[in-house]
């Protein structure tokens, strides 16, 4: 095969695999996206005091007031934000994890499994009693002994139980608390991360599971007693899959349009690489002909072909992958996103693909040298 047909053989399945690349890559992510809008739990419901995609915060005793607007036989939670200025220690370590406020029913709430020990109580709640709960990488990462107790602020808390963070609490609109988190009682949190303010508006949202009940009957709930305030605040009722909802339809326009570009490229790239690999074939005409004349069979010829299309076929592979982790690398630096996946499974994927790309290009060529006419071809050369 000439240098610049086997550079340009290379340069193609290069292409293809990178195509093939963003293909799986970006269409994991919108598998991934699509599973995320459609797995909440249909009876769960955030109540936040803001507008669109933004929050404000609410003072707790209106959460409390708002809980008590709500029939008794829906489950609610308070859940705050984040006291960015605890200090936790584990074990004399200094730990940057998430520090929340919670009530005794948040596990209830999100369905969260307790995989070792108990959640604390409402009395141990009303008690003020120091105790927390930690995610199930904490003590996965720490172990029982050294997570018996942990200290915030110098001041220690009994861990009573560990929970495991699922995707129900992954998909909370103002939060993960799927891992890396410590549950507190949320009056806890505010007489020991904030003064005692309860004033101050830290409750990020009411979570609420309510079987039963739609996101119209808590509006209505809600409603109904708001007009009776003075400076009422804007209370809204959102399903966890409509917050944020326009930027993901937007996302996943955006990933579409990747996949789709992708495959057209694979597909151009899939007919580049066969034009390229049946144009050596033509211009080795003579070649080939020399060699049945000499008493080659169909099959040597195709096995050579084969043979130096598959060497091609494994350069590109190798090569592809690189430009692939990349490209994919790039481009979710760039958007600030993680927008195209590269794993094994995608590295495996593209080489596959490019040793199937190239013992597919081979059939072609390999079939028209198969064909070649010595007598033929010798003749047009005198």
């Amino acid at each position: 095969m000439k240098p610049l047909y086997r550079t340009l053989l290379v340069i193609g399945i290069a292409m293809g695999v990178v195509a093939t690349s963003l293909i799986f890559g970006v269409g994991q992510v919108m598998v991934m996206h699509m599973q995320e809008r459609s797995g909440y739990d249909s009876d769960v419901y955030i109540l936040h005091h803001g507008s669109g995609n933004t929050i404000y915060g609410m003072p707790l005793d209106l959460a409390r007031e708002i809980r008590g607007w709500l029939p008794e036989d829906i489950t609610a939670s308070v859940i705050s934000s984040d006291a960015h200025d605890a200090v936790v220690r584990i074990d004399a370590e200094v730990w940057d994890a998430d520090v929340i406020g919670v009530d005794a029913d948040f596990p209830a709430v999100f369905g969260m499994d307790l995989t070792n020990g108990r959640f604390f109580t409402k009395a141990e709640q009303e008690n003020r009693r120091r105790v927390c709960v930690v995610t199930s990488d904490l003590m996965a990462l720490f172990g029982e002994d050294a997570l018996e107790l942990l200290t915030v602020n110098g001041i220690e808390y009994k861990v009573i139980g560990t929970v495991q963070g699922d995707a129900g609490t992954a998909r909370t609109p103002f939060g993960n608390y799927s891992s890396n988190t410590i549950f507190f009682p949320i009056e806890v949190w505010y007489e020991d991360f904030n003064q005692g303010e309860f004033r101050h508006r830290l409750i990020m949202q009411l979570a609420v599971h309510s079987p039963g009940y739609s996101k119209a009957d808590l509006a209505r709930f809600v409603s109904h007693n708001l007009i009776h305030m003075e400076d009422a605040p804007a209370i809204k009722v959102s399903a966890p899959n409509e917050i944020g909802y326009s930027s993901w339809v937007q996302d996943l326009l955006i990933l579409t349009g990747i996949f789709f570009v992708a495959f057209i490229v694979f597909l151009l790239a899939g007919l580049n690489i066969i034009q390229i690999a049946s144009a050596n074939v033509y211009d080795q005409q003579r070649i080939f002909g020399l060699k049945v004349a000499l008493g080659a069979l169909p099959r040597h010829l195709a096995g050579e072909i084969t043979g130096e299309i598959t060497a091609c076929a494994l350069q590109g592979g190798y090569l592809g992958i690189v430009l692939a982790g990349i490209v994919n690398t790039v481009m979710n630096q760039r958007v600030g996103q993680y927008w195209a996946a590269f794993n094994v499974f995608t590295a495996i994927a593209g080489m596959l693909l490019s040793l199937l790309v190239g013992w597919i290009t081979a059939i072609i060529p390999a079939r028209q040298a198969a064909k070649i006419d010595p007598v033929l071809v010798l003749r047009e050369e005198r």
